[in-house]
């Protein structure tokens, strides 16, 4: 009884039973996957439309060329588009496991996509700014500015 009276429980904080509904289910973790997939799409959507609008990208793939011609509205329902298609099935079969692996494959490819606009991005930056002072130092050792 009297362990009783000293144990009194706390309610779980917000943070607690986030944490919980995460870990406790396949089916949360799936969603919680998808929402980064969408996150780090935003983040492609917003520097392909800044590229394209820099004249920084070619594309190769012949649909994608005629939806960047047509404009910044066509390439922001373009990719809302297939990213929402493409999230169809994860979240329909959220609760398989294989889901929860593609998911995450998935998640790991668009991070590494950010990784790689990031490098373009400051690339771009020393071929026309002419400074090498803010990229990473094992960048700006293999430059040689003229």
């Amino acid at each position: 009884m009297f362990d009783a009276l000293c144990t009194r429980s706390q309610p779980p904080t917000l943070w607690q039973r986030l944490a919980d509904w995460i870990v406790n289910a396949r089916s949360h973790r799936v969603i919680c996957i998808v929402a980064g997939i969408w996150i780090l799409n935003g983040f492609d959507l917003a520097l392909t439309i800044m590229s394209n609008e820099h004249g920084m990208i070619h594309e190769e793939n012949p649909i994608a060329r005629q939806v960047l011609l047509m404009g910044t509205p066509s390439i922001a329902l373009y990719k809302i588009g297939l990213v929402l298609i493409g999230s169809y099935p994860l979240l329909r079969f959220r609760s398989a496991r294989i889901t929860e692996m593609a998911s995450m494959i998935v998640l790991l490819v668009y991070a590494g996509l950010a990784v790689r606009w990031s490098t373009c991005y400051e690339w771009y930056y020393v071929a026309f700014s002419g400074s090498t002072e803010l990229l990473p130092e094992h960048l700006s050792s293999t430059i040689t500015m003229q």
